[in-house]
């Protein structure tokens, strides 16, 4: 990291100005949020620890995929498997090799996580729709239902504004990368609309990594004269891709295989995923407004694997339709200001996949029903203390149907229930043009995925044994803006979990683990230096382990204990530079949940972006692990034979791109 420092030191001494007028703070505390309570509300006036990214933000950084964007955030680890936007897993507070059943997305407050154990897919929504994206830390179930344990991204989409205007890109790089896109939007009248067309196509770091994806993505609203506003969303998504595979430990160091080898040169996948979301949103009165929302979404995939010239073929499909009705009233109670959400929550997704290969040939359908009925209240009980409370119970049914085409294992026709609740209280003080200080007491809880509970090589092949995580945790955290040019926050937080589900290689099945415990700090500081160079620091410490029984005091692999991020950006007329570096300490790789093999190293990347702007032209150039760093974000161990299998992650890499926005 020290070379690191050193170019930190070499920036701000050369190219510090000397102009020292006043920032904006860099907590803007009137921000409006929308994650957090499900309706608009200021930052300063949420109990939790959530950040706000801005498309500014992100764009100074030359991101391109939502894992280069949340890479940077505390509480955050963001693990690719390919080196390539497709199979990123995004773990909040440290949930390991399940971190894609516990982090809930959404898509302007639709769902996108799947009801089987697959990543939610992170390359569907291209930078240039996103306007920004929320985060909230923690249990978030009493809004959101299932998946929110550890918390919630919420991407929201741009909505057109002023005169029309059409936007075209062309980015390239290394690994033959290729992402050229072209948009509008504008607003006529009560009318506003976003579209925007992309590719996005490279060979990949790794042989046998290469990628090609197309969306087409749209955004429409309309404001009726009689308070009603419809708001229309709606995307197609395809691509395929090569399956690399892992290395193992005995290739790396032999050199039989180079980091850039694939072992699996013919296995490959592709996927095709089209959605329409509909809201009417009323308002019935000055205080009250009602919202329908209606979404459809249908998603299939298919994989090819090739074991040693005995070919493998899985095909999935899900389709989920969901109902969304909610109320929210903002009316006063005994003169204290006062904010009720209060609706139901309705999904149903059935699914169908299709297996054959190595003398299997099967169909299984499963099909997921969830409700969810939920209130939530705020309350001034002074003018600067509010006071938070809800509530959710929420359903779920699975209905099991499976077919053995070959005879040799009996059908299934089975269903199973099964119920929970989640609550959460919170207290806010709200630090007059400072800040704020919250304590957060939370329950949640998660369902069971699919491939949890069901699979035909277990027996019994339904888990019924299997019940749903819980957790209940208390989160502590102040925001503070000491001036207007430097501000910090702090959060920390304990819970204990039960029943949190873990795979056993040795039976083939998942089971309940009675307690594991998290406890962790989450810290950022920003400096405003002077008007044009900004610094931006940020600390993640993470414990988190196995309570009690065979495995006490074990950590969860996959989770590393302190993570490190920090940027320098520099802005001198239309030019931005940013120098920023990641240091993610060592961990235990996945399955190695009794510790007994060596950890994965930690790795410390850096990188420097420059965008330039001039009227409606935008130039980016970057490069990536500018010290060509060999780390692998991803890693497994087979505990029947020690033998540790890696995934190699990009070397040095660049990037650049042009970027025009014409205004009618």
């Amino acid at each position: 990291m020290i070379r690191g420092f050193l170019l930190f030191l070499l920036l701000y001494c050369v190219f510090i100005p000397i102009d020292c007028s006043p920032q904006e703070s860099p907590h803007t505390l009137e921000s409006i949020i929308v994650t957090a309570t499900r309706t608009e509300s200021k930052l300063k006036e949420v109990p939790a620890n959530v950040s706000i990214i801005g498309k500014e933000q992100f764009e100074e950084k030359g991101a391109r995929t939502l894992s280069d964007v949340l890479k940077d955030e505390q509480g955050i680890y963001v693990r690719g498997l390919l080196g390539n936007p497709k199979f990123s897993a995004v773990d909040i507070r440290g949930f390991g090799e399940n971190a894609a059943q516990n982090s809930l997305f959404l898509i302007d407050g639709r769902r996108v996580n799947d009801i089987d154990m697959s990543c939610p897919e992170l390359m569907q929504v291209p930078i240039e729709m996103i306007e920004r994206i929320e985060i909230y830390r923690g249990p978030a179930n009493v809004l959101y239902g299932d998946n929110a344990i550890g918390g919630v991204v919420n991407i929201l989409l741009k909505k057109g504004e002023g005169k029309p205007s059409v936007i075209a890109g062309l980015y390239t790089g290394s690994y033959d990368l290729y992402n050229p896109y072209l948009g509008a939007s504008g607003k006529q009248g009560a009318i506003s609309y976003t579209l925007l067309s992309s590719s996005y196509d490279t060979t990949g770091y790794r042989h046998n990594n290469d990628l090609h994806a197309k969306d087409l993505l749209g955004s429409f609203s309309y404001e009726f004269p009689s308070r009603l506003t419809v708001n229309l969303k709606a995307g197609h998504h395809r691509d395929t891709y090569g399956l690399a595979g892992p290395l193992s430990a005995l290739q790396l160091r032999t050199g039989l295989f180079d980091r850039k080898d694939s072992t699996t040169p013919s296995d490959e996948g592709n996927t095709e995923d089209n959605f329409v979301d509909l809201e009417a949103v009323v308002k019935a009165s000055e205080t009250i407004q009602l919202s329908l929302g209606a979404a459809y979404r249908k998603r299939h995939t298919s994989f090819h694997y090739d074991m040693n010239n005995m070919p493998w073929d899985s095909i999935r499909r899900f389709e989920t339709t969901s109902l969304t009705p909610r109320i929210t009233i903002k009316r006063d109670i005994f003169s204290l200001r006062n904010t009720l959400v209060a609706g139901i929550d309705y999904y149903y997704s059935p699914s169908r996949s299709n297996d054959l290969g190595l003398g299997t040939d099967f169909t299984t359908n499963i099909n997921k029903t969830e409700w969810g009925f939920y209130i939530h209240d705020e309350l001034f009980v002074l003018k600067d203390l509010l006071f938070t409370t809800g509530y959710r119970l929420a359903k779920v049914k699975y209905d099991f149907d499976y077919t053995d085409n070959t005879g040799a294992l009996s059908a299934i026709d089975d269903f199973m229930k099964k119920d929970k609740d989640a609550w959460r209280i919170g207290l806010n003080y709200i630090i007059p043009d400072k800040g704020n200080i919250f304590v957060n007491f939370a329950r949640g809880f998660r369902f069971p995925a699919t491939d949890e509970l069901f699979s035909p090589f277990s027996i019994p092949p339904i888990n019924e044994d299997l019940e749903p995580p819980t957790v209940e945790e208390i989160d502590l955290g102040v925001r503070y803006n000491f001036a207007k040019n430097i501000g910090a926050s702090v959060t920390g937080f304990y819970g204990r979990h039960k029943n949190e589900i873990f795979y056993n290689p040795l039976t083939f099945q998942n089971s309940n683990y009675p307690k594991t415990k998290r406890r962790g700090v989450e810290a950022t500081l920003f400096w405003v230096i002077v008007p044009s160079l900004r610094l931006d620091l940020g600390y993640t410490y993470l414990d988190t382990v196995f309570d009690g029984d065979d495995l006490d005091g074990k950590k969860i692999p996959l989770v590393p204990s302190n993570k490190f991020n920090a940027a320098i950006s520099w802005v001198v007329d239309a030019l931005t530079m940013t120098f920023s570096s990641q240091y993610v300490g060592s961990r235990y790789m996945t399955s190695d949940v009794t510790n007994s093999f060596p950890k994965m190293g930690g790795f410390t990347v850096y990188d420097l972006s420059a965008v330039y702007t001039w009227k409606g032209l935008k130039v980016t150039g970057a490069v990536r692990n500018i010290f060509d760093k060999q780390y692998s974000e991803y890693g497994v161990v087979v505990n029947s034979t020690g033998m540790q299998y890696f995934y190699p992650s990009p070397e040095r890499n660049y990037l650049l791109g042009v970027q025009y926005t014409y205004q009618f």
